[in-house]
């Protein structure tokens, strides 16, 4: 029986988990994939879009006078597992969590473990959106970036409005892509009314944001604004463009797409556990101690409403520091029985 079970071993799963072996709690972190496996799908290479500050798991652990890249975050992580010889287990996803008694069975893609709390930090990126139009799939769309080198000289679509879609672009292009960039306003900045939704204005950096308009500028980038897929083919994508009150459908030559319009937080396993959701798609929960409506089931990370890294670590942290003092008051009080 463990005392936690952490699921996910991103920023905030690797924060509960060092202070769970801290406090002495018997735990383990499951992890689907690779340790921090999010950012492990980042652009090879490339800087991400946090400073060191907000990603670092120790203070001056990565540059100061830059943001980190990818690798050098992975290094860091997984130097802090091994030096603190966290309880990992990675390529081993978690199927169910089903309460239990005074506890839950947490099932996996290889075990059932018990535990008497859990604690989920599985980021809010778990759920891909996708463009669910005619012809898309696996083999035409991506909806992750990784790297531009299997696309050099080819042309290439990328839908999108925000950071991910604008770096994606500029990393294409400066690789030698042919790239159409498609977003939805009317233009990369602009608050637009689309079929009566409000559309938020694109939250590019502005040190994304300038090399992108000039290499839109300059022709290296081709941008299509108020557009949107409607079908896909084998060498090329239909687009539908708004014009003033009419539209126009552009085909579009593209030996790959991607589709980084963003994602959702992956509830699943909250709500098969019997954890309320909320409208917003995110799990209702204590502001406090981040229990959800199940008494025993933690959130941290950005499966909340907290989206701000830096801030996402510290309530890792104390959640977990939060269970180990009950689990501590509990023994105190069965043992005095």
């Amino acid at each position: 029986m463990y005392d936690l079970v952490i699921v996910g071993s991103g920023p905030s799963g690797l924060a509960a988990a060092i202070a769970a072996k801290r406090r002495g709690l018997r735990y383990i972190a499951l992890e689907r994939g690779v340790l921090a496996d999010t950012i492990y799908h980042y652009p090879v290479a490339k800087p991400l879009f946090s400073s060191s500050r907000e990603v670092e798991l120790e203070s001056d652990a990565l540059p100061r006078d830059r943001k980190p890249t990818r690798e050098q975050v992975l290094a860091h992580y997984n130097d802090v597992a091994a030096r603190e010889g966290l309880n990992i287990k990675a390529g081993e996803g978690v199927r169910r969590i089903t309460p239990s008694g005074e506890g839950f069975i947490i099932e996996t893609d290889k075990d059932a473990l018990r535990s008497q709390t859990v604690l989920v930090a599985v980021g809010g990126f778990g759920r891909q959106r996708k463009l669910n139009v005619e012809g898309e799939d696996d083999q035409r769309v991506s909806y992750r970036f990784s790297e531009a080198q299997p696309f050099v000289g080819k042309p290439v679509l990328v839908v999108g409005g925000g950071n991910s879609a604008a770096e994606a672009a500029l990393f294409l292009s400066e690789a030698g892509a042919s790239v159409t960039l498609s977003i939805r306003r009317s233009a990369l900045d602009a608050d637009d009314e689309v079929d009566e939704k409000k559309i938020a204005r694109a939250r590019i950096k502005p040190w994304v944001m300038e090399p992108l308009e000039r290499a839109i500028a300059e022709g290296a980038i081709r941008l299509i604004a108020r557009s949107e897929i409607v079908e896909i083919f084998p060498r090329s994508a239909l687009l539908k463009v708004r014009r003033g009150l009419e539209s126009d459908v552009v085909e579009t030559e593209c030996d790959h797409i991607f589709a980084l319009i963003g994602a959702d937080p992956d509830t699943h396993l909250l709500a098969e556990a019997g954890a309320v959701i909320a409208e917003d798609g995110r799990p209702v929960y204590d502001p406090s101690t981040y229990e959800t409506t199940v008494e025993g089931i933690y959130v941290a990370g950005h499966i909340t409403r907290e989206l701000h890294m830096k801030n996402a670590l510290a309530i890792a942290k104390r959640v977990a520091e939060t269970i180990a003092s009950q689990i501590v008051e509990k023994v105190k009080t069965e043992n005095a029985d």
